[in-house]
């Protein structure tokens, strides 16, 4: 099993940072203290068994941390507004080989709710020569947020170079819808879900807290079904993964997922 972290946003919400600008998770960025509290958020994921920590990256590119964010957020809203394949592919390329310039070991492509943008920032991705992996969300009937084909875009995800497919930003009902489709992609696969209060438009009902216990429980059924990437999203804290730690002994390194890490 390969274990990622979990949730960046709330938990830095959960630290006392103010997440609730257009920044979200960056606004821990601009401060003293909220690069001290992310700091320690990476190291206590660590220390609860996560292999993977992901960058707090997730609003620090321009569209988000533009001078217009407002305005563009709520004419997204309005008009399921996304750029062009070919200024899609130019902005995730930026970021791209910004990402792998600053010495990211792998790039996590995720909270994909449609095919065509998320395909062309796995392009861009794999351009860099670094491991992709891709990550979306699935609904209630198994389709992608928008209604595309989950399991057409993780084939042709791997078509495009990504190396594991994974279901995130849903709650764990919704990991039990896609998971299939993840695992039907040929890749290594997993989930990270969220759980608690969610945007009213994302589709899925507020989703109870589950316990760290309760939430590897749902885990572990995931497990069976093949899934060997695992971690949280919104709401989860590091319990939470020292939970999904204590699943599985075996650790895996997550550029080389063939070689063992020993405990």
């Amino acid at each position: 099993m390969i274990l990622l972290d979990g949730a960046t946003g709330t938990e830095l919400g959960r630290r006392g940072v103010d997440t609730r600008s257009a920044l979200f998770s960056a606004a821990a960025l601009v401060s003293e203290a909220g690069i001290a509290a992310l700091r320690t958020a990476h190291a206590d994921y660590v220390r609860a068994g996560a292999q993977v920590i992901t960058a707090n990256t997730f609003r620090t590119n321009p569209r988000k941390a533009g001078a217009r964010w407002r305005e563009l957020t709520e004419l997204a809203v309005r008009l399921d507004l996304r750029p062009s394949p070919d200024v899609a592919l130019l902005e995730h390329r930026e970021l791209a080989q910004a990402l792998a310039a600053a010495g990211c070991d792998l790039l996590l492509v995720e909270t994909v709710v449609a095919a065509d943008e998320g395909l062309v920032a796995v392009r861009a991705a794999v351009e860099t020569g670094l491991p992709v992996w891709v990550a979306a969300l699935a609904m209630a009937n198994g389709s992608m947020r928008n209604g595309d084909d989950l399991g057409a875009f993780f084939r042709d995800a791997r078509r495009a170079g990504a190396q594991a497919a994974l279901i995130n930003c849903v709650p764990c009902d919704g990991v039990d819808a896609g998971l299939g489709a993840a695992a039907a992609s040929g890749l290594p696969f997993g989930a990270y879900a969220h759980m608690g209060d969610v945007d009213p438009e994302a589709g899925w009902p507020p989703t109870p807290v589950l316990s760290p216990e309760e939430y590897a429980l749902r885990a572990s059924r995931w497990i069976s079904r093949g899934a060997s990437i695992l971690g949280g999203c919104c709401g989860t804290i590091p319990e939470h993964i020292a939970a999904l730690a204590r699943l599985s002994p075996i650790r895996h390194d997550p550029c080389h997922p063939e070689r063992r890490v020993s405990e």
